[in-house]
């Protein structure tokens, strides 16, 4: 996040705690971030050109370290390389989920969303990103054809579960800004998995939201979305209407993901393997 140009990338993939560390930074005094968590410029919207994305900036010259947090910037191709040529000293964040669970957890926000209301089987086919999203090692390799492996800090889902305040140390020590001490409400974990309590009540506040971007109100957007108490009141979390995976097909998909995890242990010199028990890839558990 620190540099000549006031970009930063938290590259990790989606459910893996990217809207907390959004809110543990935008909370720190020297830290700025862009009003809006997902800019997704060096992707989706890298058609805007580069001063509607330093324009998300205004303000920010006296900050230590300021960026944004965009998750879909790992398993982008065209990511690393549109990042390298705006700011090549970037120091670029990147938290790793075990990819079965990561999958499960995103196929979840699909139904909380209204965007897929079948099996988690019958998802895999049709959101291709449920998978694509879980080969770290092949887009971790992007990065560092790119960046010095010092501009990467790559952290893992399981430790943000944890020890959040040590989670977060870490990246404060990365970003070269002071530690802070996070409040109680920061220590644990902010969006379970849920449902709409009213499926009318969650489409109107959907379309509120969209309104609001288009009038400009990005920082209102922003709040609202990360609000835990607006989540409270259009969601409930999951009781006895949770859905379970197939046995075998979780099986099937950590058998699948087992060289890309060994790989990621040799790129990082971190035994990720083990941490995620693929070991024994066909054993394992979806935590949602």
């Amino acid at each position: 996040m620190t540099g000549p140009v006031p970009i930063s990338s938290t590259s990790g993939t989606s459910k893996a705690g990217s809207t907390w560390l959004f809110n543990v930074l935008a909370s720190h005094p020297d830290v700025f971030l862009a009003s809006s968590k997902g800019l997704y410029y060096f992707d989706a919207h890298f058609d805007r050109g580069e001063d509607w994305y330093l324009g998300h900036f205004d303000g920010s010259e006296d900050s230590l370290s300021r960026g944004e947090i965009s998750h879909s910037y790992l398993s982008s191709p065209e990511a690393p390389e549109r990042i390298a040529r705006l700011n090549p000293d970037v120091r670029l964040l990147v938290c790793l989920r075990e990819p079965v669970d990561r999958a499960f957890s995103d196929y979840l926000d699909l139904r909380k969303n209204q965007q897929d209301e079948g099996s988690f089987e019958d998802a895999l086919d049709h959101h291709p990103r449920l998978l694509d999203r879980g080969w770290y090692a092949r887009h971790l390799r992007r990065y560092l054809e790119v960046f010095p492996r010092e501009q990467l800090l790559v952290q893992l889902f399981d430790d943000l579960k944890a020890d959040p305040q040590r989670y977060a140390d870490e990246v404060f020590d990365f970003l070269g800004v002071p530690s802070l001490e996070l409040p109680p409400s920061e220590l644990r974990s902010r969006m379970p998995a849920g449902v709409p309590r009213s499926r009318t009540a969650a489409t109107a506040a959907k379309t509120a939201s969209q309104t609001i971007k288009r009038l400009g109100l990005r920082r209102l957007r922003s709040r609202v979305k990360r609000s835990a108490k607006v989540r409270q009141v259009l969601y409930r979390p999951y009781a006895d209407d949770r859905p379970t995976p197939d046995a075998d097909t979780l099986a099937r998909l950590r058998k699948g993901f087992a060289d890309e995890v060994a790989d990621l242990d040799a790129l990082l010199g971190v035994p990720v393997s083990r941490r995620w028990n693929y070991e024994n890839p066909t054993q394992g558990s979806v935590a949602g």
